[in-house]
C-alpha cells in the first residue's frame, strides 16, 4: 500500500512537472523571441532588409569606425542602444565576437559620407565626414552597445537604424529597426527637431517595414526615457550559424 501511494505521489509530481514544462514552451513560443542571449531558446531569426543607400562608404569592413560612440559631433536627442546577438541554431546561445555595424541620419535627415542629398534644408553634401556610423564587436554575453542620437528622418522612409551584423567578416544579418510613432513624434516635435517637424510616413506604410506585420512589430525597438534625459533601448538580433 505505501509502495503504491508513492507511485501515485511520485506520478502526480511527475504529471504536474510535465504540465508546467509544456507550458513554459508554450509561452516562449508566444513570445515572440524578444528575450535572448541565455540560451533559454526563445528568440526567432531576425527579418533580413535591404542594406539601403547611405551604406559605409568604402565599405564596412575596411572602415575603422570601431567605436560605441557614433554621435561625431551631431547634435539631438541622447540615445543608449544595445544589441544582443544570438544564434538561434544553437538554442539562442550569445554570439561573442560578432561585428555590428549600425548607421543612421542626423536630426535633420542627412547621411554622413554623401554628397547631394535632398532634404528639408535643400542639397547638401556630407563627403568625408563619418558622423553616426560605427561599429561594436559583440561581448561575452552577445551585446553590442552604442551611444547615439535619436535619428531624424528624410521623405518616403520611417524613422530608422540600419544594422548589419558579421561573424568571421562574414556578413550574416543585414536589418534595421524603427521606433514606436508616439515616441518619434514626440522627439520629432522638441526643440533640436522642430524645425523639420514630425515624420509623414508612418511605420506600417515605410515599404521596408510594412510590407509585413509581424517582421514591423519585431523591428520596432520600445525605448524608454524622455526628451530631456534621453532614451535607451535593446534589441534582440537573432542569426543562423
Amino acid at each position: 500500500m505505501e509502495r503504491k501511494r508513492f507511485l501515485q505521489n511520485s506520478l502526480g509530481l511527475l504529471s504536474i512537472a510535465t504540465l508546467v514544462d509544456a507550458c513554459k514552451k508554450s509561452d516562449a513560443t508566444a513570445d515572440g523571441g524578444t528575450t535572448a542571449g541565455t540560451g533559454s531558446g526563445n528568440c526567432i531569426t531576425s527579418p533580413e532588409e535591404v542594406e539601403g543607400p547611405y551604406p559605409y562608404p568604402g565599405g564596412e569592413l575596411t572602415n575603422p569606425l570601431q567605436r560605441a560612440d557614433i554621435t561625431g559631433g551631431q547634435t539631438g536627442v541622447p540615445l543608449a542602444l544595445t544589441f544582443n546577438i544570438v544564434n538561434v541554431s544553437a538554442d539562442c546561445e550569445a554570439v561573442s565576437n560578432a561585428r555590428v555595424d549600425i548607421w543612421q541620419c542626423n536630426k535633420d535627415g542627412y547621411y554622413s559620407g554623401y554628397a547631394n542629398q535632398q532634404g528639408y534644408l535643400g542639397t547638401l553634401s556630407f563627403t568625408g565626414q563619418t558622423f553616426l556610423r560605427g561599429y561594436q564587436l559583440s561581448d561575452g554575453s552577445g551585446n553590442a552597445a552604442f551611444t547615439t542620437i535619436y535619428p531624424g528622418w528624410y521623405s518616403g522612409r520611417a524613422t530608422h537604424i540600419h544594422i548589419e551584423v558579421y561573424v568571421n567578416n562574414v556578413l550574416k544579418k543585414t536589418t534595421q529597426i524603427t521606433f514606436p510613432e508616439t515616441t518619434s513624434n514626440t522627439v520629432h516635435q522638441s526643440s533640436l527637431y522642430a524645425a523639420h517637424g514630425t515624420n509623414t510616413m508612418s511605420n506600417a506604410q515605410d515599404g521596408i517595414f510594412g510590407n509585413s506585420a509581424t517582421d514591423l512589430a519585431n523591428e520596432t525597438v520600445a525605448v524608454t526615457g524622455s526628451v530631456a534625459a534621453g532614451y535607451s533601448g535593446t534589441y534582440t538580433i537573432g542569426i543562423s550559424l
